[in-house]
């Protein structure tokens, strides 16, 4: 009996100190940025993967609320940080538009968007961009919740308080290049493939795709490789390649 009793009091005890831990936690709310499946803090704009006339584009990011929607609008600012590294620093007005700083969870709402304007610089390719979006946490809405990343054995990273967007003009050599593309259109360059894929019209997704499916086959490979090199014989001065020497064709596409 006694041993009964004494399971119930340690119950109790531990039970009450729960309630306590909760009752405690309700009382705060907080934001952090969605994660969409990220698995770090980075969010990587690949805008040699656009048209190279597309100049602008809206990166929209997700703002998220932890706890409990309020019946009444909830304001929360952001910060804009660039990168130390001079070389790397994204610059207003060259690599993004100025967007608001102040935001609000609406009421009945559990989540609102921080719509960031990119611009595309002109030399974006010999180096990237980065500037980094803080959130700043408030007495309403605290910093409550956020994946970790381990920075050392002992310290940890919270990665949900901020986005680094990072900009580049990465475009990849497609897989089938060194099979079907050495012959047709020479060593491969990021800028002879933007070029290749805005002035013949084609898709960035498809051109990356295998050969074979619809009308991206081999034949049409032949013909694009054919029509670039006429046009690049047309142009006056020539278009010089990444090297500096004027672009050229495969020799298959030359006979």
């Amino acid at each position: 009996m006694k041993y009964m009793l004494f399971i119930i009091v340690v119950g109790s005890i531990l039970l009450n100190g729960c309630e306590k831990d909760l009752d405690t936690y309700e009382g705060g709310c907080g934001i952090y940025f969605n994660n969409n499946e990220m698995l770090s803090d980075t969010v990587g704009v690949a805008w040699g993967m656009l048209p190279g006339t597309q100049k602008t584009q809206t990166l929209t990011l997700q703002v998220d609320l932890y706890g409990t929607v309020a019946p009444y609008d909830r304001s929360f600012s952001i910060e804009v940080v660039s990168a130390e590294d001079d070389t790397l620093r994204a610059e207003e007005g060259v690599d993004y538009d100025a967007f608001p700083l102040e935001y609000v969870i609406p009421a009945n709402e559990a989540s609102t968007e921080i719509n960031v304007p990119l611009l595309r610089r002109e030399n974006l390719s010999e180096k990237p961009r980065r500037f980094t979006i803080k959130l700043i946490e408030n007495e309403e809405l605290r910093f409550l919740y956020s994946r970790q990343m381990m920075v050392d054995s002992v310290t940890y990273r919270p990665l949900d308080f901020q986005r680094v967007i990072v900009m580049t003009e990465d475009f990849p050599q497609p897989g089938w290049w060194s099979r079907e593309g050495q012959s047709r259109f020479g060593d491969f360059s990021q800028k002879k493939a933007s070029l290749i894929c805005d002035v013949m019209g084609i898709d960035r997704e498809t051109w990356l795709g295998p050969v074979g499916f619809d009308n991206f086959t081999q034949g049409y490979l032949s013909y694009v490789g054919k029509a670039m090199h006429q046009y690049l014989q047309a142009q006056d001065p020539p278009i010089l390649d990444e090297d500096g020497d004027p672009m050229e064709m495969g020799p298959d596409s030359i006979n």
